[in-house]
């Protein structure tokens, strides 16, 4: 018979299943039942109370939510009417350019007309001076004209900024928006995890802070941006004054420039004598001075022309870099992107080769099945090691199951995986097109620029092509006034060539009159621009403010509505809770006449009740002081006892594996021996029984100790929490109580309460069965609501029972089939080395080698009868372990083929 120590490993799955990995028993143990029920019940009063302050923090939370969600609205409007602001503001300022231009081209078009005039009134010096003296005049206006559209395109620029500062603002209120789904997200799955509740409450009300902080920088941002608005339309409306203004001093010269030529003319008749005198002797001087003069004014022109060109150069040069810079900026995004997407799909590639190898590995380990399977199968030809090969290809069998799930397994999260990386390749894809929209949109911008560009340089060839042209007819005409002053000689003129004069005057006077009246036009056209323009710009303003004024009662409109839908509904909540009100005030009525008169009955019987309860509680308290002890005490016993138990059973278990191998063996040996050792075995598992019945008396008496202090240390609890209440509301009757704990010999003086403090108490315990009578219509709300939940969730558990039923009970026909395979398999071994034994039996037998176990021909009916007998026992106890003992009914079937292989 085996040693008892040398099988340790039997007894230890028992041990596991009692004890824990630290030697006490298992919380689970049949034992502390009742205690854990006991323990269960307080701890879920407690567990009760702190969700309702878990409730009382969501309801904050929500309303915090709520706060942030109107202040998301109102940030909402205000983008929306940042935007129609820009628009309306690039609007005007699209038109003050196309106004611009036009009256760049009639002041093009006046300096032109001004220099022929300069030209064609070149006879006398005076009034040369006097043209040139109001051309610097009309110079300084034009450099005024210059300064001006320099201030509209710094305009430009500050407007630029601004409108970027918006951008970069809507886009830190489009992150603040991710961040508060993130934040929503975060919220609804910590509301599950009971222990991190404060922390995240916490963490959410300091972003909730932030979030108010960012919103005010945003607000003020905005009304920054409206304030530098309303300044540049201050600014434009000063400009329009201004130039108004400078319109009436030009009308006004023109009109004092018109009273002066005509003085010239008079004075030119009366001096005409005096030039024909002493024209003669000036012929060749002022041959000279108008050829300097005209190659001077020539030159002036060209030059200003030049100037005038080089700049407009430099500002498309300028505007065509900067378009440059945001093109780069572009492509460089447009390729990190790219290299983002040729990452993902790399990994994507990366992640459909592991499944490829996941697939690989999965019929790799099929494979491997099936082999073990034929190393089965081989290893179960051998008859004396088949039950350690059976028991190994169980275990086998049990490994690939556990791998095959771990393959499986893997093979969800790797689909898993792809199916994320397949949203993030899309979200990448619908990025890529936004960016490639908003570089056509840029490409289209830069080559309506370089056409820009392009007509402009056309316009300066032109323009070069014109003072070219100008200049030779210039030089052609003055060859000719040459050629006819050569002509002259120094006879009188009185010929031809003064009728030619007289033409050429006349011919001035005509231009001189056309230019008068194209000035006259000019300034018209300017006073009705200056009207267009402040029409257009009042008009404007309206538009704007209307525009505005729409925004504001749509987004009023939807706010109105969601508050009637939500007090819609308030009021429908509104009428099923009064309807429930009512009902429970009707109960609450009856419960308050009730009791009425309980509280007559209690605020007498409470004066006799104090004194006696005071005396109750110290008792109490000494005797909670003896119950730890004893309770302490009886803890030590109780682990003695248990481990006297523990060891007791540990003893059993190992005896009667012990018996029941040792019945098998001389079972299947020879029943008559051992019968000693067995009546030996009996009489000490009789003694262990009687110890075992003893033992279980004694854990019933500590299991029935450990409810007892149970109960008392909750009744304690309760009376302590009802003093604990008391000595609250009553401050003398608190230190009284104090002081009764502290001396013995003043607790007596004490114990006496005043008729006023159970009043108050009496008052107190009135408000807090109200504020209970309220919690309890509250928590009946809830629990409806739970009860609803609970419905739902339960069809959802039922549905996913049904599931998991015919889940297990076609795992259980596979498993029926896969034994009735193995047991097949099993017995085509048995009956290959059954036919093997016979075949060599018959060998040995015609070979003269076998030898009989019985000699006598007539003992081998006997023996026969004996053996039938013996292998009728043994398949009966082996029903009766079948029965007993269902798990192990894979075993018992492998040894019954055997059985049925020595009957066949």
């Amino acid at each position: 018979m085996a040693d008892p120590m040398d099988q340790p490993s039997t007894s230890d799955p028992v041990d596991n299943q009692i004890f824990g990995e630290q030697g006490g028993l298992r919380p689970d143990h049949p034992l502390l039942r009742r205690a854990q029920e006991a323990l269960k019940v307080q701890f879920e009063a407690n567990r009760t109370r702190l969700q309702e302050e878990l409730r009382e923090k969501a309801n904050a939370l929500k309303q915090a939510k709520a706060r942030r969600e109107a202040l998301g609205v109102e940030l909402y409007g205000f983008q929306q009417n940042l935007a129609k602001l820009q628009l309306n503001l690039e609007t005007t300022h699209q038109n003050y350019q196309v106004i611009n231009r036009a009256r760049q081209q009639c002041e093009d078009q006046l300096n032109q007309l001004k220099q022929q005039l300069s030209l064609e009134e070149g006879d006398t010096k005076g009034e040369r001076s006097r043209v040139e003296k109001f051309q610097l005049e009309m110079d300084r206006l034009g450099a005024t004209l210059k300064q001006v559209e320099e201030y509209n395109e710094a305009m430009k620029g500050e407007i630029a900024v601004t409108r970027r500062a918006a951008y970069a603002a809507e886009e830190a209120v489009q992150k603040l928006e991710k961040q508060k789904m993130e934040q929503d997200f975060r919220i609804d799955t910590l509301q599950d995890n009971l222990k991190g509740t404060q922390q995240q409450l916490a963490l959410v009300s300091a972003q909730l802070e932030a979030q108010k902080r960012e919103t005010r920088a945003a607000l003020e941002t905005l009304a920054e941006a409206e304030a530098e608005m309303e300044n540049v339309h201050f600014e434009k409306k000063q400009l329009v004054a201004q130039w108004k203004s400078s319109l009436l001093a030009i009308q006004k010269r023109d009109e004092a420039l018109s009273a002066i030529q005509d003085g010239m003319r008079e004075q030119q008749q009366q001096e005409l004598s005096l030039v024909l005198e002493i024209e003669g002797y000036k012929k060749d001087v002022v041959r000279e001075q108008l050829k300097h003069e005209s190659l001077t004014a020539v030159v002036r022109k060209v030059e200003g022309d030049a100037v005038f060109v080089q700049k407009q150069i430099e500002g498309a040069q300028e505007r065509q870099a900067r378009l440059q810079e945001i093109l780069a900026k572009l492509a460089k995004s447009l390729e990190h992107t790219e290299a983002e997407v040729l990452r993902v799909n790399s990994e994507k590639k990366a992640l459909q080769g592991e499944a490829d190898a996941v697939d690989r590995a999965i019929t790799k380990v099929a494979a491997e099945g099936r082999a073990i399977e034929e190393e089965m199968l081989s290893a179960l030809s051998d008859q004396t090691t088949a039950e350690k090969a059976t028991s190994k290809t169980a275990a086998d069998t049990q490994e690939l199951r556990k791998r095959i799930r771990a393959e499986e397994l893997a093979v969800v999260e790797t689909e898993n995986e792809l199916a994320k990386l397949q949203v993030d390749i899309l979200n990448t894809e619908a990025h890529n097109s936004r960016l490639g929209e908003t570089l056509g949109l840029l490409d289209e911008e830069l080559r309506d620029k370089g056409r820009t560009i392009e007509k402009y340089e056309l316009e300066i060839k032109r323009r070069n092509d014109e003072i070219e042209k100008k200049t030779r007819e210039i030089d052609i005409l003055n060859r000719r006034f040459e050629r006819m002053l050569e002509q002259r000689g120094t006879g009188e003129e009185t010929g031809p060539l003064e009728a030619t004069i007289k033409n050429l005057g006349r011919e001035i006077d005509t231009k001189g009159s056309e230019s008068k009246e194209l000035q006259r036009r000019w300034i018209g056209c300017q006073q009705e621009l200056v009207g267009l323009q402040n029409e257009n710009g009042g008009l404007t303003e309206t538009l704007a403010r209307l525009r505005a004024e729409h925004t504001v009662l749509f987004q009023k409109k939807r706010r109105l509505e969601q508050q009637l839908e939500g007090q819609g509904k308030a009021i429908k909540g509104l009428t099923s809770a009064m309807g429930r009100l009512h009902v429970d005030l009707t109960r609450v009525n009856g419960l308050i006449a009730a009791n009425s008169a309980a509280r007559q009955a209690l605020a007498e019987d409470n004066f006799n009740l104090e004194g006696r309860i005071m005396g109750d509680l110290r008792a109490m308290e000494e005797e909670a002081a003896r119950l730890n002890s004893q309770i302490e005490e009886g803890r030590g016993a109780k682990r003695d006892t248990l481990a006297e138990i523990v060891e007791a059973e540990r003893q059993i278990m190992l005896w009667e594996r012990k018996i029941q191998l040792e019945k098998e063996m001389q079972e299947v040996l020879d029943p008559t021996v051992g019968q000693d050792v067995v009546a030996e075995m009996k009489k000490e598992i009789h003694r262990m029984t009687l110890r075992h019945t003893e033992l279980m008396r004694l854990q019933e008496k500590l299991v029935s100790d450990m409810e007892k202090a149970l109960t008392k240390r909750e009744i304690i609890s309760v009376k302590g929490r009802a003093t604990a209440a008391k000595s609250k509301s009553s401050t003398p009757a608190g230190s009284a109580t104090a002081s009764s704990r502290a001396s013995p010999s003043a607790s007596v003086a004490s114990s006496t309460l005043t008729r006023n403090q159970l009043d108050r108490a009496t008052t107190d315990l009135a408000k807090s069965i109200k504020e209970t009578e309220r919690e309890i219509v509250a928590t009946e709300q809830r629990l409806g609501a739970l009860e609803q939940q609970r419905s739902a969730v339960s069809a959802a558990v039922a549905a996913a029972d049904g599931a998991c039923l015919q889940l297990r009970g076609a795992e259980e026909a596979l498993r029926l089939e896969a034994v009735s395979a193995v047991n097949a398999r099993y017995g085509l071994l048995l009956a290959t080395a059954r036919a093997q034994r016979t075949t060599k039996r018959l060998e040995d037998l015609e070979a003269g080698r076998y030898r009989p176990v019985v000699e006598d021909a007539a003992a081998v009916g006997e023996e026969l009868g004996r053996a039938q007998d013996k292998l009728g026992r043994v398949v009966a106890l082996l029903e009766g372990l079948r029965q007993a003992a269902p798990h192990l009914a894979g075993e018992l079937d492998k040894v019954l083929c055997h059985v049925a292989d020595v009957r066949a």
